[in-house]
Parts: C-alpha cells; sequence; structure tokens
C-alpha cells in the first residue's frame, strides 16, 4: 500500500467520524443548543449516550436504527450524513491530494453541508457559518494569489451578495414578498469570496438551474394540487420551447416563444406567490451547495 492510499483511508475515517459531529452540528443548530455542551443524547428521550452508541454508521447498523434506551427510531439522516462526509473528504483528497487547497475544500463543503440540511429541514440557515465560509474564501485568495486574490475574493463577495439580494427583492415588485431568504444572500456573498468576481456569476446561473431540478417540481406539484393552470400549462409550454430550441430551431422566433413562456411562467408563479396564505419560501441552499461543488470539482 502506497503512502497516498493509506492517507485516503485515514481522511475517509476522519470523515465519518466528523459526518457524525456534523450531525450534531445540525440538530443543535435547529434547536439552540451548544453544540459542545451536554453530551450526546437521543433526541426523544435525553437520555446520555453511551461512546458505543456514538460510532459512525456502524452504530446505527448494531441498533437496529433505534435508540438504545426508548426504542424510538433513529433519523437515516445519521448514517447517510456520516458516509457523505466520508466521501467528500475522501474524494477531496483523491482530487486534489496533499494541499492545504484539500483542506480549504473540505472545510467549504463542510459549511455547505450543514447550512443545507438545516435549510431543508426546517428552511433556516446560521448565517455565521455563511461569514466564516466567505473569510476562509478571502484567506484561500491570499494564499493563492497574494493581495490581488483578496481583491478578487471581496469583489467576489460584493457581487454574489448584490446579484442575489437584488434577485429576491424581485419579489417586491412582483409578488409583494421577497423570493428568497436572507439567508441565501450570505451564502451568494461567501461563494462570491470564494470563487472571486470573475466566477461568481456562472456559479449563481449554475445554482438557478440546480434549483429547477428538484425545487421547481414541488412548487408545481404544488400549483397542481391548487389548480393553478396558468402556472402548470407555461412550465410545459417553457419546457418545450426551450428544449426545440437548443436541439431543433435555434432561431430568433423559437427564442421569442422561450422568452413570451417564460415571461408567462414567472407570473404565474408570482402570482401564486402573492396570493398565497403563507408566504413560504423554497430551500435555495441546496442549489446553491450543488452549483458550488459542481464548480470546484469539474470546472475550477
Amino acid at each position: 500500500m502506497d503512502f497516498n492510499t493509506y492517507l485516503l483511508i485515514w481522511v475517509c475515517i476522519f470523515g465519518l467520524c466528523m459526518g457524525s459531529f456534523y450531525n450534531v452540528v445540525i440538530l443543535r443548530s435547529l434547536s439552540g443548543e451548544s453544540i459542545v455542551f451536554p453530551p450526546s443524547k437521543c433526541p426523544k428521550c435525553n437520555h446520555k449516550l453511551y461512546p458505543w452508541h456514538n460510532i459512525p454508521v456502524l452504530s446505527y447498523i448494531f441498533l437496529r436504527g433505534r435508540c438504545y434506551f426508548c426504542k424510538e427510531k433513529i433519523s437515516i439522516q445519521y448514517p447517510i450524513i456520516e458516509l457523505l462526509t466520508m466521501f467528500m473528504f475522501g474524494y477531496s483528497f483523491f482530487v486534489f491530494g496533499s494541499s492545504y487547497k484539500t483542506c480549504f475544500v473540505i472545510f467549504w463543503l463542510s459549511c455547505l453541508l450543514i447550512m443545507t440540511m438545516t435549510d431543508i429541514k426546517e428552511k433556516l440557515v446560521d448565517c455565521n457559518i455563511a461569514i466564516i465560509l466567505a473569510i476562509s474564501g478571502i484567506i484561500y485568495s491570499w494564499l493563492s494569489l497574494g493581495l490581488s486574490g483578496v481583491l478578487y475574493s471581496v469583489l467576489g463577495l460584493i457581487a454574489g451578495a448584490v446579484i442575489m439580494e437584488l434577485f429576491a427583492r424581485l419579489g417586491f415588485l412582483i409578488a409583494g414578498n421577497r423570493a428568497m431568504g436572507e439567508a441565501d444572500t450570505y451564502v451568494a456573498g461567501a461563494l462570491g469570496a470564494i470563487f472571486g468576481v470573475k466566477s461568481i456569476v456562472f456559479v449563481l446561473c449554475l445554482s438557478l438551474f440546480a434549483s429547477m431540478l428538484f425545487i421547481l417540481p414541488i412548487f408545481l406539484y404544488n400549483k397542481y394540487k391548487e389548480n393553478d393552470k396558468l402556472t402548470c400549462i407555461s412550465f410545459i409550454l417553457f419546457t418545450l420551447s426551450l428544449v426545440t430550441f437548443y436541439t431543433l430551431f435555434q432561431n430568433v422566433w423559437m427564442l421569442v416563444c422561450v422568452g413570451i413562456s417564460g415571461l408567462f411562467l414567472i407570473y404565474g408563479t408570482m402570482r401564486g406567490i402573492r396570493t398565497a396564505k403563507r408566504k413560504n419560501y423554497l430551500p435555495y441552499v441546496p442549489a446553491l451547495a450543488i452549483a458550488a461543488v459542481y464548480y470546484i470539482f469539474l470546472l475550477h
């Protein structure tokens, strides 16, 4: 076994352990508890867990997915986050090797994972994590490019935050409500600090595409249940015209069809937000995280 393979194994083991810790951070970020005290406990019966109850993945298997004390089911989130963190750590080391960039990438992915999970579970994001993420991006740029890198990073932070905030505030003009939560602006600014002013616009565009893959179907399903035919038909026409434009007829008339159907879709969406009894934001941090991961590993 060569030295890099040996290191990779230990990086993966370290990832498993950190994944267990991230589960605690995710849970206690939502409850407002300290991530240090009290020690690990069952969220259902609050009984203090023994050390062998905290072995990543294995404890879940040996306990058959149930608390040792109250026998309540343990969320499948715990082993999934642990395995996902192991993969993130291991793949980062595999791609970037033994370098300071690997440490930064692992840290960025960890922050994005925690914020993604809290956004999905409760539509809440700790903006302090995004601020720390932004600071780490500036430090990385300084280590990589010196003072010029810091300048690009700071400009990227401003650009990311401004673009996301402008997009969020467009909701006031169309629907009388923010289109996105305030935390999304913090996260977009943090990604701008990481990727710099030249790349943040592209990353935000990637996030928009990523959001369409999993957020838009949920939204449209809700519109279907509400019998909102305008929004559903507009989405079908927009999708057909967009696919036709990219695969068959790349001309101005097809582009006009894409634009018109897109405007109808936006109008129907914003009208639905305006008339909704509850102003709920769909989680957007997962889309930003997907875009960031794609850029880090495939384009950066």
